[in-house]
């Protein structure tokens, strides 16, 4: 392999956490009930399927290495700050209030342009239709129970 490409390590392992994961995940949906094994099953499949299919692509073909190590790690350490916080909000504070409060965080963490008021109302726009539909999607389609918390 010549030494401007590299193989992408931390995606790899990611890779591999995000598939014992989604097998954890079948394994403990096997005391649920059919209907309720429905959606933590897909998802887990998505996880393993994804995974594996980034693993296969990744073995495959290797990186440019400017491709490789781009990135801010600042940012990266934010975001999953930001999305365990979320996790650990969800039942105290609400599905909707945590939810919109870790979008706007991840939108900072991730806005490397200046902000203008038109990116701001198209952010907020975008935000409120992905919580919104989301939210719907949930609680009335799939039915189901989301946190209410101490705000909504």
């Amino acid at each position: 392999m010549p030494e401007t490409w590299k193989r992408d390590t931390p995606g790899l392992v990611g890779c591999a956490i995000v598939i014992a994961l989604g097998c954890a995940a079948l394994a403990g949906s096997t005391d649920f009930t059919p209907l309720g094994a429905v959606f933590p099953r897909t998802i887990a499949g998505l996880m393993i399927a994804f995974g594996l299919l980034y693993i296969v692509l990744t073995l495959r073909k290797p990186v440019p290495l400017a491709r490789a190590d781009a990135g801010s790690n600042p940012r990266r350490l934010g975001t999953m700050a930001v999305m365990l916080v979320w996790a650990f909000a969800l039942q105290p504070v609400g599905f909707l209030f945590s939810s919109v409060c870790a979008s706007v965080a991840l939108l900072m963490l991730a806005q490397y342009d200046r902000w203008t008021a038109r990116t701001a109302f198209l952010y907020a726009l975008a935000t409120a239709i992905v919580i919104g539909g989301l939210y719907s999607l949930f609680r009335f389609a799939l039915q189901v129970p989301l946190p209410v918390g101490i705000f909504w």
